[in-house]
């Protein structure tokens, strides 16, 4: 799910329309007459707003306009160092005391951005703790004491379920806190998000649609929408499979460069990866290099790729797909291959690894290491 909000940035990036405004004071300890970065996060970007001259006292202030008069998140930095995190809402007076080193933090005057030093707080000693517990558990592993891994990893998801839990929790008790995003988008690491079941589209739902009847035109708003869709279209595809008759996922027809109707049907009982691609973006056309390298490694082992090309231009499509060995197919209907609708498909690229039984292993895996090792465990299955 994390895919679809980074492809929705450009379109909901924030503009310069002017708002309502909120204020800020701060004073950094040992940061006379010094500059002060102020930055806004734009969905998944960080901006620099403006610069912050501080006096001989350490303070500066700042009022600043808030697009779609709705909350954001702002940040407040010194010498490459984030001295506080501010969630501003339209009329707030944030009030910000804070040593050079980003400690002692105080703040008033924004209720959003007192609620959100709370749920840092959290979020910050949980994840010490997730980070020491995997350091531990990878040196067990490394000298090959299978009894304390075992116990870790038995820690790590208890630590997992507890705070996924307190974020629900969180949810339910601030139904109209812009603090939710900060818990809906956690990542213990780049791999590992919170909230990525395809059943987590409910909560992403939940809170678009308590902060809509306040912010209508918050892009926030937009991308939970999008978010929650994307994940009721994933649970649409996973029941569409479970219902499908003699094999477990929806078929694909369609001619490979020789003009012959190549069925997605012909590799049951086999491993395989189910790629959607355009073949207009550059990084799409080269991860095809990537799987080339992948599909070589693998194919002794059964493994086959059905390549779907999303294009109206056949003959591009032809010219780039010859020398791949793998199903390569092209309907030439573009954006309204009925392909796409099988599979519920709104973002390109789209992958799925099934295992030999038909069943979907993973999916959106697109750096090397980590498609590698997905493959890998369905072809020894």
């Amino acid at each position: 799910m994390k895919k679809v909000l980074i492809c929705l940035a450009a379109a909901l990036a924030l503009c310069s329309c002017s708002g309502k405004k909120a204020g800020i004071n701060i004073k950094v300890t040992g940061a006379s007459e010094s500059d002060l970065i102020l930055s806004v996060l734009n969905i998944n970007k960080v901006d620099v707003v403006d610069t912050l001259k501080t006096d001989a006292a350490g303070k500066a202030s700042i009022k600043i306009d808030l697009p779609y008069q709705s909350p954001n998140f702002y940040y407040i930095s010194y010498n490459g160092v984030q001295l506080a995190s501010l969630l501003l809402s339209p009329g707030d007076r944030a009030k910000v005391e804070v040593d050079s080193n980003g400690k002692n933090l105080k703040v008033k005057g924004s209720k959003e951005s007192e609620l959100l030093q709370t749920v840092n707080a959290q979020i910050d000693k949980s994840q010490k703790s997730f980070d020491s517990l995997s350091v531990q558990m990878i040196a067990c592993s490394e000298i090959g004491d299978v009894e304390s891994v075992q116990r870790i990893r038995y820690e790590l998801g208890r630590l997992y379920v507890s705070q996924k839990q307190a974020a629900i929790k969180h949810l339910v008790t601030n139904p109209h806190s812009f603090t939710n995003i900060r818990n809906l988008y956690r990542q213990f690491n780049e791999n590992f998000p919170m909230f990525a079941d395809i059943t987590d589209g409910v909560y992403f739902k939940q809170l678009a649609d308590s902060l809509k009847s306040d912010y209508p035109l918050s892009p926030y708003v937009k991308a939970l929408e999008k978010e929650a869709a994307a994940a009721f279209n994933e649970m649409e595809l996973s029941n569409r499979i479970k219902d499908a008759d003699q094999i477990l996922y929806p078929e694909i027809a369609a001619p490979d460069t020789k003009s012959q109707i190549r069925r997605l049907s012909s590799l049951a009982g086999k491993p395989f990866i189910l790629l959607f691609w355009d073949p207009s973006k550059n990084e799409q056309k080269m991860f095809n290099a990537e799987l080339e390298q992948i599909y070589n490694q693998f194919k002794g082992r059964g493994l086959e790729i059905y390549s779907v090309c999303i294009t109206s231009d056949k003959a591009y499509w032809n010219s780039i797909v010859s020398r791949f060995p793998w199903i390569n197919v092209c309907d030439g209907m573009g954006v309204n291959s009925p392909a796409l609708v099988a599979y519920n498909i709104s973002t390109l690229p789209t992958l799925f690894i099934f295992n030999k039984k038909g069943e979907i292993a993973a999916r959106d895996i697109f750096d090397k290491n980590g498609l590698t090792k997905a493959v890998s465990s369905v072809c020894l299955e």
